[in-house]
């Protein structure tokens, strides 16, 4: 009878065991909750979407307009068409909303690597609109949307290189085109991620700025090393994070947060998510 009676018991507690354990897993791989308007989370490792939410819905997109930015001066360093080493000429933005290297610093004169630096870290406007002019002064953006075109980005419009609106028209976008434009741009240039991983930047005049990335600065997620961050009133607080382990690269975008918190909340989640699947 007390043998059976300590089968009985060992029986309950593996029942119970293996409950608790299937509980676990499903509360650790329960779909996270973002504040945000739309978002999106895919493994590179097998291409694989692990979150999305109105991944296609149109919204303004305010400073990941950068990315697209950086994507051709990228091309154009790799190109041999523009150095890190030459000097660019500032100038003065007229548009109070506008994050500005040189009213930061009070220098006007900066080289390339400087300039696109402060444009990633920072997210400084005059060194979106110096970089832009230098790798083509005609029509940059026409030279944005037909890259965009060339990259598979179906449903994004650009009408400058910064992100602020140009006469009332702001850059539009969606999750999964900002997926699509993240992913190439860590594949065709890689290096971007040296500068998108710092938290802050020295130019070689001895000025220091710091990243907008908050979740960088609070060094949350294991492996992060970018993207960019954005924010105008019309496109709220967005953020394209990356972050890799264990050999595997995700990529969370965040479209739409209502605060700088929101964002980076929510972006932390979803890497948090998509890691502990």
């Amino acid at each position: 009878m007390k043998k059976q009676s300590v089968i009985l018991l060992v029986a309950m507690l593996t029942i119970i065991a293996i409950l608790v354990l299937v509980f676990w897993n499903k509360g650790m791989n329960a779909a996270p909750t973002v504040n945000a308007n739309s978002a999106l989370l895919v493994s590179l490792k097998d291409d694989k979407t692990l979150f999305e939410e109105n991944a296609d819905q149109k919204v303004p997109i305010a400073s990941l307009t950068k990315l697209m930015t950086a994507y051709l001066v990228l091309e154009s360093i790799h190109n041999k068409q523009l150095s890190w080493d030459e000097g660019l000429t500032l100038k003065r933005l007229d548009d109070p909303r506008a994050v500005s290297l040189q009213a930061r610093t009070g220098k006007t004169y900066y080289s390339v690597q400087d300039l696109f630096a402060t444009m990633m870290i920072m997210s400084a406007n005059d060194a979106a609109e110096a970089l832009a002019e230098r790798v083509n002064a005609t029509d940059f953006v026409g030279e944005m949307n037909a890259k965009a075109k060339e990259l598979g980005l179906k449903q994004t419009k650009y009408v400058n290189a910064t992100g602020l609106d140009s006469n009332g028209e702001e850059s539009m976008s969606t999750a999964s085109d900002l997926l699509i434009l993240a992913k190439e741009l860590i594949s065709d240039y890689p290096e971007i991620l040296e500068t998108t991983s710092r938290t802050s930047y020295v130019t070689k005049d001895g000025n220091t700025i710091h990243t907008t990335n908050d979740l960088l600065q609070e060094n949350e997620v294991d492996g992060l090393d970018g993207l960019k961050t954005g924010f105008t009133d019309q496109a709220g607080y967005c953020l394209i994070a990356t972050a890799v382990q264990n050999g595997d690269r995700l990529i969370a975008v965040v479209l739409g947060s209502r605060t700088d918190n929101n964002r980076m909340k929510s972006a932390e989640t979803l890497l948090d998510y998509g890691f502990s699947k």
